[in-house]
């Protein structure tokens, strides 16, 4: 029986792979062997996105091995040789590019031009010597073979430099090989993308006259103003190919679309090299007898050998040569490779492997559906500002079954939901003050905002425009936000909530959603002084939590329900001072003009005229629930009252923690029924039909069972 992806070597690793020619990328658990006597072990910081990266998990050459991890423009820092490397040491820069072996016995492995060798063996997509495919640099490490590894000099950049692992000796050995490097030469360039800017570049390097040829007309002031071409020509236009006939030593021809030879012939004088380095799908049409009539010559050239992949990194280092880039994060790869066929660039792809891939697990909905599964993904490294916690509990909300089932319309598949999320606190970055490692925190339903609106200015981060909920949103780097059912999260440190010690931390998980949605608005609307009267419709979730927080204000409560049987646990365990059955007109006309201000929790349509008239003139009804539908407002009772109705969402930060702190010192926790993760689906079924007193609770620490591929 073969060995799966992870067992097949010691060392565990950890990436991003396509599992069939959908080309679709996703967290992919896998092994690497362990560093052996020849090799180099690798942290991979970065990796450039090849065109061929999209060729292969498409499996548009036909010759894919699924699962695929692509990446063959690998940087990072050495951790590891062996005892025979005398190349590199621990702490180097180094890079690995197209290939990760070959036979090093034939005449063209001699000639130092590995990646012609019939058995060289390709970064990714290949079987290595001791039968086990090889993957790429969308990884977190990579075991190579010292000979196959390129050393980085100090002086360039990582990010910039690694493309030149692929597109950047994909032209310059051409250049090389067939004489086109010598100063002064006439250079014509097709195409100016990933390849063709790096052609330029060297190009320029090498004091070359170089003319870039182009279908497009707006590249001209890019070409010749920012990448330094001498001329252009507009391949469309018949007047300036006739006039440039005849002009050119050599042409580099990087495009990969289906393009015709016969003009670009032409433009080459005498003994002219027309060199092919992007691969179109189809045969193009050679034209014979211009090449006959002028001895010209049109080649064909992949990337160079290893010697010369060092000899054009340090040329490279020598002359400030790096790619122009676009850096991504990891979890941003479905979107680039969808604008990598747009050919919207400029000029190439890195991913930010060392900053953005960080192994995450969890439970998502892919679906409407709303069934929940394991599901791999990642998070980003911990930054300066941030806060890393390891998640031991993690409350369900309402909102989550909304989310999962897109009741709202705006659900981003797949969703990892959860936003009452408790720890421990495992990271900080260096400008973190107020949290240490070790130290219990939360994260509620937000996870940043722009900082510099009034509402930021005014601490009610949840009404700025441009927030960011903790999960089902887009972060500032492109990609989405993931929540609490998952083994870890990273957050800015101001969106983290500190634990008092003597806070439960799962009975004050669901106080990040439930216990600041019914705080917030008695502090705002002036509903939490000693003495007042408040009504709260609804004894779920929101509602079991109003009660709590309005005694310890010391306020006088009516619990409002359509459900007698709960009026014994309202009173004798909640701590309510009475009950009204909202379908009883005798009881509900006997309470009229009783109560300061109501919390409505309940999210079902129903009628707000009985609720107006239990309020005192300037009385308060303030919505926290969120029907489906809109409600009817009956206007006369608030004008002849001067009543209002008001919403209210979670509070802002600063409140959040005073409501943490609050609750720990009046003893204020929500009623739990803590759940294991593998129970989620079934707690969703019983949520839905509120089948639970009060407030779900997943054990994350203790039933978060890492999945499988």
């Amino acid at each position: 029986m073969s060995k799966s992806p992870e067992e097949e070597h010691p060392q565990k690793a950890f990436g991003w792979a396509a599992r069939d020619s959908s080309g679709v990328l996703s967290p992919f658990n896998f092994s690497r062997r362990a560093n052996g006597d020849d090799d180099v072990t690798l942290k991979i910081l970065y990796c450039g996105v090849c065109h061929s990266d999209l060729h292969f998990i498409k499996n548009e050459w036909g010759f894919s091995i699924f699962p695929i991890v692509p990446g063959h423009e690998i940087v990072g820092i050495v951790t590891e040789v062996g005892k025979k490397v005398t190349k590199f040491k621990v702490g180097d820069k180094a890079g690995v590019g197209c290939l990760v072996g070959s036979c090093r016995a034939c005449s063209i492995c001699d000639q130092h031009a590995e990646s012609y060798c019939p058995k060289m063996i390709l970064t990714y997509s290949a079987i290595y010597h001791d039968g086990t495919p090889t993957y790429g640099g969308y990884s977190d490490m990579i075991v190579v073979d010292e000979h196959f590894v390129v050393r980085f000099p100090e002086n360039l950049p990582l990010d910039g430099g690694a493309p030149l692992l692929c597109a950047g000796i994909t032209v310059y050995s051409p250049m090389k090989y067939f004489g086109l490097s010598e100063p002064g030469t006439n250079l014509g360039v097709v195409g100016l993308g990933g390849l063709g800017h790096m052609a330029v570049k060297f190009a320029k390097a090498f004091g070359l006259k170089v003319t870039v040829i182009s279908t497009s007309p707006s590249k001209e002031k890019e070409a010749v103003e920012r990448l330094g071409a001498d001329s252009f020509l507009v391949s469309r236009d018949p007047k300036q190919m006739e006039a440039a006939k005849g002009t050119l030593d050599g042409i580099i021809d990087t495009v990969s679309a289906v393009h015709p030879l016969l003009p670009l012939m032409d433009l080459l004088k005498f003994n002219g090299k027309l060199i092919m380095v992007g691969a179109p799908e189809k045969p193009l049409e050679l034209p014979v007898f211009p090449m006959l009539m002028g001895r010209k010559i049109v080649a064909g050239s992949a990337c160079g050998g290893m010697k010369e992949t060092q000899e054009m990194i340090d040329f490279a280092a020598k002359h400030n040569v790096t790619a122009d880039i676009e850096v991504i994060p990891m979890d941003y790869i479905s979107t680039a490779m969808e604008r990598l066929v747009k050919a919207d660039v400029r000029y190439r792809f890195v991913i930010d492997i060392g900053n953005t891939l960080k192994n995450a697990f969890g439970w998502a909905a892919t679906d409407k559906s709303g069934v929940l599964s394991p599901f791999n993904f990642s998070r980003r490294a911990n930054g300066d500002d941030d806060v890393t916690l390891k998640i031991l509990y993690c409350g369900i909300c309402h909102s989550d079954l909304h989310s999962v089932k897109d009741d709202f319309g705006f659900s981003m598949f797949p969703v990892v939901p959860g936003h009452e999320i408790v720890g421990i606190v495992t990271e900080v970055g260096k400008k973190v003050t107020k949290f240490k490692v070790g130290d219990k925190a939360g994260v509620g339903c937000l996870v940043d905002s722009c900082r510099a609106c009034p509402d930021c200015n005014l601490d009610v981060e949840v009404y700025c425009p441009k927030k960011i909920v903790t999960y089902n949103d887009i972060y500032h780097d492109g990609t989405p936000t993931y929540g609490g059912f998952s083994d870890m999260i990273v957050v800015d440190k101001h969106f983290v909530v500190l634990f008092p010690d003597n806070m439960p931390l799962d009975g004050g998980a669901p106080l990040l959603c439930a216990g600041i949605t019914v705080y917030s608005p008695m502090k705002y609307f002036g509903l939490s002084e000693p003495g007042m009267h408040l009504g709260v419709v609804g004894l779920g979730g929101l509602g079991h939590m109003a009660v709590k927080f309005a005694k310890a204000f010391g306020l006088k409560v009516t619990v409002i329900s359509t459900s007698p049987s709960k009026e014994k646990e309202a009173i004798e365990r909640l701590g309510a001072d009475s009950f009204l059955v909202s379908r009883n007109p005798k009881q509900m006309e006997a309470a009229k003009g009783t109560l300061d201000g109501i919390i409505d929790t309940v999210s079902a349509a129903h009628a707000l005229l009985p609720l107006i008239d239990l309020l005192k003139c300037n009385g308060k009804l303030v919505i926290v629930g969120v029907p489906e539908k809109p409600l009817e407002l009956p206007v006369f009772p608030l004008l002849m009252g001067r009543k209002l109705v008001a919403g209210s969402a979670i509070g802002g930060l600063k409140e959040t923690q005073e409501m943490i702190d609050f609750a720990a010192k009046h003893n204020v926790t929500a009623d739990i029924e803590v759940v294991p993760m593998d129970y989620v689906n079934t707690a969703m079924e019983r949520l839905a039909k509120a089948d639970v007193r009060y407030r779900f609770v997943i054990d994350i620490a203790n039933t978060l069972k890492a999945p499988c591929n």
